[in-house]
């Protein structure tokens, strides 16, 4: 009988040989670059040259080297989880057999890299900066900064991610504990057996978080309250207004705190909440319905606001007999927007967000007073249109003792059809987190920034497998120029063999699929952490120039959060810091901490609002706004106009005129930097601050989609400028370049002076 050849399983099997020798080359060219890096290593080492930077990146590449043997050897399951993303449904396979070649080439190109860096050091081209290792059992939180041996510090982790010695020596080592309802098994407070061990004898350990999770009630919760389902959401398993509730969440404080009170793991604060939300509005995002609690809280809210019914009656266009017969739809329906009842619905469902969050706050402060606290908001909710989501960023931050956060940044969105408008001018949209970050630290500047889940790497609409490293250094850095001091990164589903976690329906093209972009990261804490002093002190630069927000404007206007964007683009590429102000900060905060109020676009206010603008005149204050502005109350009656007063009051009659005047009213920069590039926007935002030696510190982000050209000028009369990468010691020209996503950290003086 003649053998027939199986041809098709010869020639798979042909390519399954080739590909793992192929694999097998690559290992073996990457283990050589790391014995390459490591003697290099140990020649600098003798020459006292600080090496933390290329031991870390030694260190990512071995981890990622077993990420990638494990991809390896499940391209069914990647294949798997691939065809969950849009970006990538439709070559799946492909991907999924491409991605071990992919991870280990980004690690043979990191190591190269690295090793070029050391080279140039070992050859005196270029200096390395001493990085500090940070113990993360000994750092302290000291107003708004985290310091170690007596200087501040920027922290990183990841979510999710093992906490073993080889994981967390150079990717983080945040510590913490996770609580729930569920955790009680009566109504009694009996804590479940295996949890009240782990929380009695956990170490004090390592700056970390509390985290309560407000899913999932314990079943004899549920059985006698089923009622207290109505009004949940995705987070929220239960309804913020039934007393039950409350009752419940009070239970689980009363057992725990006491044991955590004082720990280190908590010290960053109890996070009250993650990502709230409340959205009432028909067809709006995990929108849905109220609780009759939640109507009779809001018919009591309506007679306290409008004291008579005939008062509610005349702005809403009703003929209600009396309070108790009040109705609303919800969700509401979104033609409503601009309506008395839709203002007055909206405002209620924030304020009582605040309630609820108040309640949490004080419940763990009757058992721990200095305990810290944080809401995990999502600042998009602040710097985008919408208002049916029950959050006030400015009440929140006011409350909490830390800001908390999960801010991230996007340069593409699988499941936008039209291209957004920031994609012309810009290689990212930084809206939510400069506006977010801005926002929050004129509400509250003596506090901690604390992103605890952030998404600069990937959201659930954004996933870039091949993503630019310097995209990843880009968005850290801009920040922590605004602001941030400690994140976790969302996320680390692996183990630390590469294997994944239960739950990894967001791994395809994320964080642990990415070495170069990993190791980026790790790079660029250490290059902040070598410059913290510098840094924190541009994080705490003065805000001269506040834009006016109200969220009567927000809450009445389906576009008023695109107008002051707007107003707040044209300021933040001038080299200043720019804040916010509101009737809270311009009743509470001293004057004299920004120079003059810019109000744009901006025609709805309350009386309290206008009131607290006119009495800013009254003191000396200085407003530039326009025509459309200060018009309206929140129900559309006519505003009294404001007058100067003892103030400054100018009216443009455009946004540049606008921009113009506003900056002839502050002091004007000791130094300038002028900006070119192919397009008819500013694409570097930069910082600076002048010490004692009248020595510059400036730091740049080119945020912009091309190439920038910078000159640096400083006032008449100074003869020289040396301009230095404060990073490598480098000296750069007075004219310059920066590619997108370029950052720089640069020393401008007129002589050859000591360090700071």
């Amino acid at each position: 009988m003649k053998r027939q050849t199986n041809y098709p399983f010869f020639i798979l099997l042909l390519l399954c040989i080739t590909f793992t020798a192929q694999a097998q080359d690559l290992k073996e060219v990457i283990s050589t670059k790391q014995k390459a890096l490591q003697t290099l290593i140990k020649k600098a080492e003798k020459k006292g040259i600080d090496v933390t930077k290329e031991k870390s990146t030694i260190r990512t590449a071995e981890i990622c080297g077993q990420f990638a043997d494990w991809d390896e050897k499940n391209i069914d399951r990647n294949e798997a989880l691939f065809k969950k993303v849009k970006r990538y449904k439709e070559e799946a396979r492909k991907t999924a057999e491409e991605l071990p070649t992919f991870e280990r080439n980004e690690i043979l190109l990191m190591l190269e890299e690295g090793e070029e860096r050391l080279s140039l050091a070992l050859k005196g081209k270029i200096s390395k900066q001493e990085v500090p290792i940070i113990d993360w059992s000994k750092t302290e939180i000291v107003g708004d900064d985290v310091m170690y041996n007596g200087q501040p510090v920027f922290l990183a982790d990841y979510s999710w991610k093992p906490k073993t010695d080889y994981l967390t020596e150079y990717h983080g080592n945040l510590d913490g504990i996770f609580l729930s309802t569920r955790f009680l098994e009566d109504e009694k407070g009996t804590l479940k057996k295996r949890f009240k061990q782990d929380l009695i004898n956990q170490p004090s350990g390592r700056i970390g978080t509390a985290f309560i999770n407000h899913l999932s009630p314990p079943e004899w919760f549920t059985e006698k309250y089923p009622e207290a389902s109505v009004g949940k959401r995705r987070y929220f398993d239960y309804d913020i207004d039934h007393p039950a509730s409350r009752e419940l969440v009070s239970l689980l404080f009363k057992e725990v705190v006491p044991h955590i009170k004082g720990k280190k793991y908590s010290s960053l604060g109890y996070m009250l909440a993650n990502e709230p939300h409340w959205h009432t509005k028909a067809k709006s995002w995990d929108t849905g319905t109220v609780s009759d609690f939640t109507l009779k809280k809001f018919r009591n809210f309506l007679k306290e606001k409008h004291q008579t019914i005939s008062a509610l009656n005349q702005v809403w266009e009703t003929d209600y007999a009396d309070f108790e017969n009040v109705k609303v739809t919800i969700p509401m329906a979104g033609e409503l927007q601009g309506t008395a009842v839709w203002y007055d619905w909206m405002r209620f469902n924030q304020l009582r967000g605040v309630e609820w969050f108040q309640f949490l706050s004080d419940e763990i402060h009757k058992y721990d007073p200095d305990a810290n606290t944080h809401i995990k908001i999502m600042p998009h909710l602040f710097s985008e249109n919408t208002r049916d989501h029950g959050i006030d960023l400015e009440a929140l931050t006011a409350l909490s003792t830390v800001i908390g956060n999960d801010a991230g940044a996007v340069y593409s969105d699988m499941w936008q059809k039209k291209e957004p408008e920031w994609a012309s001018k810009y290689y990212f949209d930084w809206r939510q987190m400069c506006m977010g970050y801005d926002f929050m630290k004129s509400v509250s500047p003596e506090k901690l920034v604390f992103n605890s889940e952030g998404h600069f790497i990937s959201t659930i609409r954004f996933r870039e497998l091949k993503m630019k490293p310097e995209y990843a250094r880009a968005t850290y850095w801009l920040a922590t120029m605004l602001g941030l001091d400690v994140i976790q990164t969302w996320f680390w589903p692996r183990g630390e063999d590469g294997s994944l976690r239960k739950n990894s329906k967001g791994y395809a093209a994320s964080l642990t699929q990415m070495p170069r972009v990993l190791n980026e990261i790790t790079l660029t804490y250490m290059d902040m952490n070598a410059n913290a002093e510098l840094l924190t002190k541009i994080q705490k630069l003065r805000k001269p120039i506040r834009i006016f927000h109200s969220e009567t404007s927000a809450i009445n206007i389906d576009n008023h959060m695109d107008k002051e964007y707007h107003a707040y683009e044209r300021f933040l590429f001038e080299g200043r810091a720019v804040g916010f102000v509101t009737e809270g900060i311009l009743n509470t905060q001293p004057h004299q901490d920004w120079d003059v109020v810019v109000i744009e676009e901006t025609p709805f206010m309350t009386v309290g609002e206008r009131d607290a603008l006119q009495s800013y005149l009254d003191k000396g204050g200085k407003i530039v706004m326009d025509k459309k502005s200060v018009l309206k109350d929140e129900y559309g009656q006519s505003l009294t106009a404001l007058n100067a007063g003892k103030g400054t009051l100018i009216i443009a009659q455009n946004s540049g005129e606008i921009q113009a005047k506003t900056l002839g009213l502050i002091v004007p920069n000791s130094l300038k930097i002028s900006e070119e590039n192919a397009t008819s926007h500013k694409g570097c935002i930069w910082r600076y601050f002048e010490d004692e030696k009248k020595d510059k510190w400036v730091s740049i982000v080119n945020v912009g989609k091309s190439e920038s050209t910078l000159k640096i000028d400083l006032p008449k009369g100074e003869k020289s400028i040396k301009i230095t990468d404060v990073i490598t010691s480098e000296t750069l020209q007075q004219t310059f370049k920066m590619e997108p996503l370029q950052v720089y950290l640069l020393r401008v003086s007129t002589d050859q002076k000591g360090d700071l």
